[in-house]
């Protein structure tokens, strides 16, 4: 990603592994900005959903998921980015949800 001063890229937040017919709310620093209903991972993908956003002009953001009961933040960077920035939240089979930066190899 590159800081030539164009405007601000978007922020995608993949719903990744283990979402089940869930209720799930993206929040940026503690606004809702996107809510699902009965989100469902497609496991021949391994994803459910990719919510894109616009990316604010500057500072450090906390995105946060929150599915049923559930919350995971993550604080992120968007200071000079352009292009996109991908998080990824998934829930793990014990029930744990976690939001971390998507890795390279797979894009949605």
């Amino acid at each position: 990603m590159s800081g030539t001063g164009a405007e601000p890229g978007t922020l995608a937040v993949e719903l990744g592994e283990g979402f089940a017919d869930d209720d799930v709310s993206v929040l940026v620093d503690g606004t809702p900005v996107w809510h699902g209903d009965r989100v469902t991972t497609n496991y021949s993908v391994g994803i459910a959903d990719v919510v894109r956003l616009p990316l604010p002009a500057s500072g450090r953001p906390t995105v946060e998921v929150r599915v049923g009961g559930r919350s995971s933040a993550q604080r992120v960077d968007v200071a000079g980015t352009t292009g996109e920035l991908r998080l990824r939240a998934r829930i793990d089979p014990a029930g744990a949800l976690t939001l971390a930066p998507a890795s390279e190899e797979r894009r949605f």
